[in-house]
């Protein structure tokens, strides 16, 4: 069973920008957000993906037709919407606030 983000629309279009600003920093994919988003993908799967990309994603890679499509920040953008997860559920446990 997939399950969906549980963060806000807000906090995905924050993370969203970040995601294409630190991909833009260079015309190269970092190799390692590609290891750590394929990892992700693999654990929370492609439908918690779509809701943090907030779209479609069958169109497949042609590289990797495993793995869906990506734009440019896509890459980034999961790994920040999965650490702002873990970083929201280890608030809820300590008895904080989420963010």
């Amino acid at each position: 069973m997939s399950l969906r983000t549980t963060l806000s629309p807000e906090k995905l279009a924050e993370l969203a920008a970040e995601g294409k600003a630190e991909a833009a920093r260079s015309p190269f994919v970092n190799p390692d957000a590609v290891a750590a988003s394929k990892k992700i993908l693999r654990e929370r799967g492609e439908v918690w993906a779509a809701s943090v990309l907030m779209r479609d994603l069958s169109r497949r890679s042609l590289a990797l037709p495993q793995y869906p499509w990506l734009e440019d920040g896509e890459l980034e953008t999961l790994i920040l919407a999965d650490r702002a997860e873990w970083d929201q559920l280890a608030a809820a446990a300590q008895g904080g606030e989420a963010r």
